[in-house]
This record gives C-alpha cells, sequence and structure tokens, in this order.
C-alpha cells in the first residue's frame, strides 16, 4: 500500500490546540497551480475561500491534491452551511471546514449535526468508498476522523456577538472564528476595523472565547496587528491573498519601472 504520510493526521487542528500559532494564505481564485505555489511557502495552512471565491467541490478536491506533498493543511470557508456541502467536503477528505455568519446557539448545533455521524448527528456512511479514507485503506477511518476533524464557526456580526456564549459552549465547535471586516460594517464603521468600538468588540470576544476553553483565530491587516492579537492569545490568522498578492505585486512592479523611465 503506497501511502507515503499518515493523511488523517491534522497538522492544523493539533497545533491550533497546542497554541503553536499558524499562518494563513486565502486562495480566493479556483487556480490549483497558484495554490500548489502557495504551498512551496511557509504558510501553515490555505484558506480556502468558498463563501467569495467561486469554488465548487471539484475545484476545492484539485486545490486539495495539489497541496497534498505540501506542509500546508487545507481550511475550507464554505458559501453556507448545509447537511449536502458537509457530506461532500468530509467525503472528499477536508478536515477543516469553517462556517460564517453563525449567529445564535442553535445554528451552531445545527452545524455540529450536520458534520458529525450518529448517534450525535446525521452525516451519512460512505467513507469506505471515497478520498477521506483513501478509498477504504484507513480501515479505522471512522474511529479516527472525530478527533482529526476541525469545524470553525465564524462570529461576523452584532448578533454573533450577543449570541458567542452559546455559540462557543456548543459541544464539538473547535474553533471561532472572528471576521472584522464584516463586524465593522454590522457595527456601522464601514471598512475600518481599527475603530474603537470594533477593536474592543474583539478583545472582548477573543478573551471571552478562550475562558470557555476554545481556540479563536482571525483576520490580521498588520504585522502589528498580528503581533497583537498573538500576545491576547490567538492561535491562528489569515495574513494575506493570492489575488491580493498578485495586485500589489504588479502594481509595485510596474511603479518602480516607470519610476526609473
Amino acid at each position: 500500500m503506497a501511502i507515503v504520510k499518515d493523511f488523517l493526521h491534522n497538522s492544523f487542528k493539533h497545533n491550533v490546540e497546542a497554541g503553536k500559532m499558524q499562518f494563513g494564505v486565502g486562495l480566493e481564485t479556483t487556480s490549483a497551480d497558484v495554490a500548489e505555489a502557495l504551498a512551496t511557502t511557509d504558510y501553515d495552512w490555505l484558506f480556502i475561500d468558498g463563501e467569495h471565491g467561486p469554488h465548487t467541490v471539484q475545484t476545492i478536491l484539485d486545490v486539495a491534491r495539489a497541496i497534498a506533498p505540501y506542509e500546508m493543511t487545507p481550511v475550507v470557508r464554505v458559501a453556507e452551511a448545509g447537511t449536502g456541502i458537509f457530506k461532500q467536503l468530509m467525503d472528499a477528505g477536508i478536515q477543516n471546514i469553517i462556517v460564517p455568519k453563525v449567529e445564535s446557539g442553535e445554528e451552531a448545533e445545527q452545524i455540529m449535526y450536520w458534520a458529525s455521524y450518529p448517534s450525535r448527528g446525521n452525516r451519512g456512511m460512505g467513507a469506505g468508498v471515497v478520498r477521506a479514507s483513501r478509498f477504504g485503506r484507513y480501515p479505522d477511518y471512522q474511529q479516527r476522523i472525530e478527533n482529526e476533524t476541525m469545524i470553525m464557526l465564524q462570529i461576523e456580526s452584532k448578533k454573533g456577538m450577543e449570541n458567542l456564549d452559546a455559540i462557543v459552549k456548543t459541544p464539538g465547535v473547535g474553533a471561532i472564528f472572528l471576521g472584522p471586516v464584516d463586524l465593522a460594517v454590522d457595527m456601522g464603521h464601514g471598512l475600518n476595523i481599527f475603530h474603537p468600538e470594533v477593536v474592543e468588540k474583539m478583545e472582548y470576544a477573543i478573551k471571552r472565547i478562550q475562558e470557555l476553553g476554545v481556540p479563536v483565530g482571525t483576520i490580521a491587516a498588520t504585522p502589528e496587528q498580528a503581533k497583537h492579537y498573538a500576545e491576547m492569545g490567538v492561535t491562528f490568522l489569515g495574513v494575506g491573498a493570492d489575488t491580493a498578492f498578485l495586485t500589489k505585486m504588479a502594481d509595485d512592479t510596474l511603479a518602480s519601472y516607470k519610476a526609473v523611465l
């Protein structure tokens, strides 16, 4: 059996739980080539954005396969939660899923129901013939997968913040991912994630989530902000994205040549 590494071992999850900072880079395009290029860097996780990027299950699978030989873990944000998308992604071997804009404990419980095998949930049993178990090569898949899966709920609205405790306390939730941009917009501050009221709410949430014993991550806009969050105990950060890198580098390169010529 030519399996070269333990594909079930979820290094992202275990490092986050151990408090080892994990740096992520966003993939807004659907390009497996771009994903593989990013996988040759020292980023820890690839933030495959199925909420804002035009991803399908197939493009996500193509990307996951492209980065599989590297020390980068795929983390997929779905457009919205549902029993179908959970079954498809999890059976495709995606072990880290972020669900955006979770606003209540009831929503959180429903999400964990979809993501869990019976008796906790209603995830269908297809593991023996799909990529998740490497097509049956891991006969202990069902026994291991609960400890190797991380379902992350994104809190990014005033209502979500109001119901933070109920969301975080939902059994099985692996981590909370805070969305400062949507939170700022919802609070009436546009895209200003540095507005004092937004900063105050973010810092409260980070502290409270840790008090409840759950890992917390977010997006950092600057190295200084990343340092501040790390000092507060955040253990995974999204820092940059493929499209932003492309446009920034294109602009800077052109400007440098124009400055000389």
